[in-house]
């Protein structure tokens, strides 16, 4: 049971990486940013180049963080500005972006899994009868520190206080004088960081291809409706919660059905709570 909960935690800090970014977009601009998938392809891509370069793993890895955020700001510039009044539309236009980014990186590294090598590949950490490999190790680590530092930004700098004003209440908060246009652009630039870290903690698990995050990006957006559209921190918790949900599911009742167990968790918590489990918004849900 030990070994099944530690793999749970894991998968949910994979979950959560990647649905913090999501629901941070979503609480400023409510919109369902799908072209996350392909920001996290083309950032472990970036730190696969990198490395084939001879940089260092640190130095690749940065390489791939900065991608993400770069290509995340070119989204909001490129397409997601010129909606910004249209959400009917935004759905579309981010499904767009998703196949354009996945064709980009088809194009440029075709359609062929590459192995992202990294220093602690051969560890293994063992303790209380748990084993978790130096990957799995690191995934958890990473995620910590990204989160950790996104607390940090959001409740001690006055640019995270403002993107927080803005996901609250976009009225108020342009009344109060806020700029708009920069925390918007800040919110992508943030999550596409997210991306690049969620990038280097999936590839070196995982082969690295132009659809390789398609199918945690479907686990992501049901993290992000169970924690609470909006909600930095219910995404986190909803993450966590899904991770151990289909962790147990697959153990003790078939691997088969496991991301099934994610959407029934899903169907639970529409019934006993419709607004999830930290909602930060009770207009948004409606």
């Amino acid at each position: 049971m030990g070994q099944v909960l530690a793999n749970g935690i894991v998968l949910g800090c994979l979950f959560a990486g990647v649905a913090v970014g999501l629901t941070l977009i979503y609480g400023v601009m409510e919109v369902p940013n799908f072209a996350h998938s392909g920001i996290i392809a083309l950032s472990a891509y970036a730190t696969f180049t990198a490395s084939q370069l001879g940089a260092p793993f640190v130095l690749s890895a940065a390489v791939g963080i900065l991608t993400g955020g770069l290509i995340s700001a070119l989204t909001e510039l490129a397409a997601y500005r010129w909606v910004r009044d249209n959400p009917v539309a935004a759905p579309a236009i981010a499904l767009g972006l998703l196949l354009i980014l996945q064709n980009v990186a088809l194009r440029l590294y075709g359609g062929e899994g590459k192995a992202l090598n990294t220093p602690y590949d051969q560890a293994i950490l063992s303790f209380g009868g748990v084993t978790l490999s130096g990957v799995k190790v690191a995934l958890i680590i990473l995620t910590i520190l990204a989160l950790a530092a996104l607390s940090l930004v959001l409740s001690r700098t006055s640019l995270g206080r403002a993107v927080r004003a803005v996901a609250q209440d976009r009225q108020a908060a342009q009344m109060l004088g806020i700029p708009m246009q920069r925390q918007y652009t800040l919110a992508f630039i943030i999550a596409g960081l997210l991306g690049g870290v969620s990038a280097i903690a999936y590839a070196p698990t995982y082969q690295i291809t132009p659809f390789m995050a398609d199918e945690v990006l479907l686990s992501a957006f049901v993290v992000v409706v169970l924690g609470g559209l909006g909600s930095v921190w219910g995404a986190v918790l909803g993450g966590l919660a899904l991770g151990i949900v289909e962790s147990f599911g697959a153990a003790y009742i078939s691997s088969s059905y496991q991301s099934a167990f994610g959407l029934l968790t899903l169907v639970v918590i529409f019934v006993f709570r419709p607004s999830g489990l930290l909602s930060a918004s009770g207009r948004r849900v409606a």
